[in-house]
């Protein structure tokens, strides 16, 4: 430590005490407040999307919605020309992998299944 500050600890000059931080605990306040009125006008907000018809009803239905995505997406996987896929998945796939195969590969690529008859003689010899 330098000597002139430690002079000054030993001559007991007095420490100054911590003022308490009124302005942050207004900012704090303030900014709560603000974050409780604005929730408070957004969840009674006139301006909330309501169902005017029955095909809006339709459109704001969460299950109706989740039913045409599932029914989208079981259309890409299986490759059909309308949902805009060139191939299904399974034959994406195989011609992938059918490249990716080369003479060198030691481990099976992909693994094939296991045979049900291998299954049953593993519990027969337990």
């Amino acid at each position: 430590m330098d000597a002139s500050i430690q002079q000054k600890i030993d001559e007991g000059t007095p420490v100054p005490e911590p003022v308490f931080p009124y302005l942050t605990v207004v900012a704090t306040l303030l900014t709560l407040f603000l974050f409780a009125s604005l929730m408070l006008l957004a969840y009674y907000s006139p301006y909330a999307p309501q169902a005017d018809s029955e095909t809006d009803a339709d459109v704001l239905d969460p299950m109706t919605k989740m039913a045409e995505i599932r029914a989208k997406n079981q259309a890409i996987l299986e490759g059909r020309q309308d949902a805009g896929t060139q191939m299904s998945l399974q034959a994406a796939m195989s011609e992938l992998l059918s490249k990716l195969r080369t003479e060198k590969d030691t481990l099976p690529f992909p693994k094939p299944p296991p045979s049900l008859d291998n299954k049953d003689n593993n519990v027969q010899k337990k």
